[in-house]
């Protein structure tokens, strides 16, 4: 009998199948790895440490096949760069986004293979600086899109939060906004206070949603898009409740999508 086991690694975007097989002759065979006969070479089975020594031998070489086609990009765009430069400056704008996300695919990578098991620790941050950070990690796809960003933030809206998780959060939402419009669209993002609590609200005007979607957007394993895996939102929400934040969606098809998030005010002793 074969069984799948999920894990999550370092990222919360990566997810790896691991695929256990069930040896029917030994039940122990996940103690043991393949080694050459030195007599024959062929394969034997020796003894190892535990089952996680394969997976992690499988995660390894998946790393290694995809840096392969990634050196291969990295070349290629450093060559247009290099073209580019005495053909035709624009393109140079092009050339530094590849750069861009092939650095933040090789930051993936690495968390593949060396993954933190770090604690989640919420101090006191202002939360349009978080949003801020998530802008910049989607800037390469706003301005592809040639979206116009309209933003209204309050001054000195503190949150407890853990910036990195949060930033994540924004970012999940602010891409979904970004392929939602159409090209030359507009997002808003507004925070402000209200009482002793913050809002944050994203606002587009792109294809928005029918009821059947928007009630099934945070559920697991679900997704409305054609390549979606259904995780991205449920990771959103996970995060929101580790923080005591609320989230609530609107939207209609054809009038765009509005998501407000609200979070309790953090206010100096």
């Amino acid at each position: 009998m074969d069984a799948e086991v999920t894990l999550c690694l370092g990222n919360p975007y990566i997810m790896v199948i691991q695929k256990i097989v069930h040896h029917p002759h030994n039940s122990n065979m996940s103690n043991y790895k393949n080694k050459k006969d030195p007599k024959n070479g062929g394969l034997v089975a020796t003894e190892e440490l535990g089952p996680t020594d394969g997976m992690n031998d499988n995660i390894k070489m998946m790393v290694h096949e995809i840096r392969n086609p990634l050196t291969a990009i990295s070349l290629a765009g450093q060559s247009i760069e290099n073209a580019a430069a005495h053909t035709d400056p624009s393109l140079v704008a092009y050339t530094e986004i590849i750069a861009k996300n092939i650095s933040r695919i090789e930051e993936i990578l690495k968390g593949l293979l060396c993954p933190k098991n770090k604690t989640s620790e919420l101090v006191p941050t202002d939360i349009c600086d978080i949003i801020e950070d998530s802008l910049g990690r989607a800037d390469d796809r706003i301005f592809l899109k040639k979206i116009r960003v309209i933003k209204s933030y309050g001054f000195g809206l503190m949150v407890h939060a853990d910036a990195e998780k949060l930033s994540i959060v924004f970012l999940n939402i602010i891409v979904n906004a970004v392929e939602a419009v159409k090209e030359k669209g507009k997002i808003w993002i507004t925070v402000y206070r209200a009482k002793d609590e913050i809002n944050v609200i994203f606002k587009d005007n792109g294809a928005g949603m029918d009821k059947g979607v928007a009630n099934h957007m945070f559920d697991r394993n679900f997704s409305g898009k054609p390549k979606g895996l259904g995780v991205g939102l449920t990771y959103v929400k996970e995060i929101l409740e580790q923080h005591s934040a609320s989230i609530r969606v609107t939207s209609e098809p054809g009038a765009g999508t509005s998501v407000v998030i609200t979070f309790k005010l953090y206010q100096y002793q």
